[in-house]
């Protein structure tokens, strides 16, 4: 691995991931930058981002700037000849882009240039898409619009939830990452620019998302709630209240009466659809704990049992 001044830029857990393996292999990082501490909870307790706990625990300075397109002079005091950005959260000035030797690199949750934008991994499982991919790209002024270095290609397996493909993803960025490295710290490294007329967006998810659309048909139905899940979680409002559900199956079936609480099916809580049961696993009444579908159907669901979903 080449000695090349880096500086990571990243937030959440799939950063975070990308860190620790960046560590591991004796990249030589310089300084790590993820956002602001954020204050969780009730009690309004101050929390770390996973990418800041990780770098705490190596020893690694960190920077936290609010908008770090006007807070940005740490990160040129660093002297960066490469800078690695991985689901950062904040537009990065040209600044920035233009101070490093080797340039601002990017890994981005899709096979571009489809699903450019703030939640490509999501929004890949609710349009039903088979398959996605990780990409190494070039970072330019325009989002997500840079030349690819290279991709790694994943298959979105059936009920495969968000969660469990941002897992799949932040290995597949520190493989991306590791094996490409030195050719990227090289002036001969060779990108190749997106096809323009192939790009698709992947928008944010916004709290009017959240809500289950019971309108669609059912696997369109699945993939909302697989896409969502575990975080934010999508939601059927039940005597006024969220009633989010993060893990479920389907049985395909003859449904005489669609958007009616069944009970206890098959060690879970059933809801009709229109062409099958959606056999919830895991769930949360809002203000209660998350708990299994088996327990909800023994509990609260009692109540539900023969109910429509209004």
């Amino acid at each position: 691995m080449k000695k090349v001044r880096t500086v990571f830029m990243g937030t959440p857990q799939i950063a975070c991931t990308v860190l620790e393996n960046m560590i591991e292999a004796g990249i030589d990082l310089v300084l790590v930058v993820t956002q602001p501490d954020r204050k969780v909870g009730r009690k309004q307790k101050v929390t770390y981002s996973p990418v800041k706990e990780c770098a705490l625990h190596h020893d690694i300075p960190v920077f936290q700037p609010y908008r770090i397109k006007e807070e940005y002079q740490a990160v040129l005091d660093a002297k960066p000849e490469l800078i690695v950005t991985c689901a950062f959260g904040q537009i990065v000035p040209d600044v920035i882009l233009e101070a490093p030797i080797y340039g601002c690199v990017n890994l981005h949750g899709s096979l571009l240039p489809k699903y450019r934008g703030a939640a490509p991994i999501q929004r890949a499982i609710w349009d039903g898409e088979k398959k996605t991919g990780m990409s190494l790209m070039k970072m330019v002024s325009a989002m997500d619009a840079g030349p690819v270095f290279d991709t790694e290609e994943i298959v979105i397996e059936p009920m495969e939830t968000s969660s469990s493909l941002f897992e799949k993803m932040a290995l597949a960025a520190s493989r991306l990452l590791i094996r490409d490295y030195d050719a990227i710290c090289s002036k001969d490294a060779h990108y190749v620019e997106q096809d323009e007329s192939l790009v698709t967006f992947a928008a944010k998810i916004e709290k009017e998302d959240e809500k289950i659309d019971l309108s669609k048909d059912d696997e369109a139905i699945l993939c909302q709630i697989n896409a969502l899940s575990h975080a934010p979680g999508g939601y059927i409002e039940v005597n006024h209240k969220k009633f989010k559900i993060y893990k479920v199956d389907y049985k395909q079936q003859e449904v005489k009466d669609p958007f009616v609480w069944l009970g206890k099916v098959d060690q879970g809580f059933g809801l009709s659809l229109h062409h099958g049961i959606l056999i919830i696993q895991q769930c949360q009444m809002e203000g209660k704990p998350i708990v299994s579908g088996l327990d909800f159907a023994n509990g609260q669901g009692q109540n539900l049992k023969g109910k429509r979903v209004s």
